[in-house]
């Protein structure tokens, strides 16, 4: 019977040691998710925002005073890395390429849109992508880089104490592992490749 007693005992124990090493290792992969933006150099904000206009503009050359600039032209404007050069200079993958050397060179619109946040905060946003209404609850992700994507209208009427969704902290991270992996590429192929994946991942 002892010998019963113990077997269960050291099973148990064997039990709640496993228990303790998953949760611990959930612990450490939430930390090192959330500091991983910390770790480059920047540190990776979200907040959710309604959109309350609507405007097509030129896309800028430089980004403008107060403004915050995503899709791919942001993400050249945000630094003088080589894959940014080499597409800003008209070399480079097609898909990438062809979008942002026009939207650089001015000759390509874009939209504007006029965000308001819970603390009633205005921002301006600009990019590529058009197909935001006004009245759309957005997610609006900075950090290295900037982006937007349309979430969920209730999570813009619940104020500034609104608690960020951990599946947008996720979508953002990997957005920006994303961009990162694009401006690291160095030949047509990969740039090509990361541009895609930046697309989807981004949206």
């Amino acid at each position: 019977m002892k010998q019963l007693t113990s077997g269960l005992n050291s099973i148990i124990v064997q039990r709640l040691l496993l228990v303790g090493v998953g949760v611990g290792a959930l612990l450490i992969a939430a930390c090192a998710s959330s500091s991983a933006g910390k770790a480059r150099g920047y540190e990776l904000r979200i907040r959710y925002a309604e959109v309350v206009d609507v405007e097509r503009v030129k896309m800028p050359s430089a980004a403008p005073a107060g403004a915050m600039v995503g899709g791919f032209t942001g993400l050249i404007l945000s630094g003088n890395k080589s894959t940014g050069r080499r597409v800003a200079s008209g070399v480079g993958g097609a898909a990438l390429g062809a979008l942002a050397t026009r939207a650089l060179e001015g000759d390509r619109l874009g939209y504007s849109y006029r965000l308001q946040f819970a603390d009633d905060s205005i921002s301006q946003f600009i990019t590529e992508k058009g197909y935001l209404l006004r009245g759309d609850c957005v997610s609006v992700e900075r950090g290295e880089y900037a982006n937007i994507r349309r979430v969920a209208k209730v999570l813009c009427e619940n104020g500034p104490a609104r608690n960020i969704e951990q599946s947008h902290q996720r979508d953002a991270e990997q957005c920006h592992a994303a961009k990162d992996q694009l401006l690291a590429a160095s030949s047509d192929e990969d740039i090509e490749a990361a541009s895609r994946k930046v697309a989807i991942i981004c949206q």
